[in-house]
């Protein structure tokens, strides 16, 4: 299940190259994460994007949950791949990517997040995730990481893509509502449309650049 999962996803390392526009929240992600150069989520944004969106969480959530369990990567079980300490760092993933799904399809599906689905409260969410206290240290580090996700700029990149989005447009201008269409389609990249080839095609690409 789980490999037929990934087949589906795996366009996430294309996306940005796929269409003229990019999802902004993987450039936040990717502003944010390289602040930490030892971090082995580098590099996944796209997954990350993709499961958050699949499941109906926060695009920031993962991040922040896998920053208050272990700095980012800097300190989890060897071996394991659970960066988010999952079932209690108990449960060892075959890569970063399963690590991301099943984190994400924990919080998005299971009842036990029920509340926080319904709220949105972090606390929510921790008081189960975490499952023991103390919380607020926990807390803190997660909010941490969802206010600087939010505070990174991407200014130049929005200037960029208004750019481009006025050159399509007639008179080469866009007024408010359809430049913002413009803006909410670059979160919804339709993943599953590629195929393996085009995939692996794509991925080449990218390297190489």
């Amino acid at each position: 299940m789980f490999k037929k999962t990934l087949l589906v996803a795996c366009a996430f390392l294309l996306a940005t190259t796929m269409v003229v526009a990019k999802d902004l929240r993987a450039v936040k992600l990717k502003k944010f994460l390289d602040r930490y150069p030892w971090s082995p989520l580098r590099g996944h944004e796209q997954e990350i994007l993709y499961c958050a969106d699949k499941f109906g969480l926060d695009y920031r959530l993962y991040v922040a949950i896998a920053g208050a369990e272990s700095s980012y990567g800097k300190r989890y079980p060897l071996g394991t791949k659970n960066l988010t300490g999952y079932n209690s760092c108990k449960t060892g993933f075959t890569s970063i990517w399963e690590n991301i799904y099943e984190t994400s399809k924990l919080i998005g599906t299971t009842s036990y997040y029920k509340k926080f689905r319904k709220t949105g409260d972090i606390k929510d969410l921790i008081y189960v995730y975490k499952g023991v206290p103390p919380y607020q240290h926990y807390y803190e580090n997660m909010r941490y990481a969802l206010d600087q996700i939010t505070a990174v700029s991407i200014e130049k990149e929005l200037a960029e893509q208004r750019a481009v989005l006025a050159t399509k447009s007639p008179g080469g201008k866009l007024n408010k509502q359809s430049w913002q269409k413009s803006i909410f389609t670059w979160t919804s990249v339709p993943f599953h449309q590629y195929g393996a080839r085009t995939k692996n095609d794509l991925s080449l690409r990218i390297a190489s650049k």
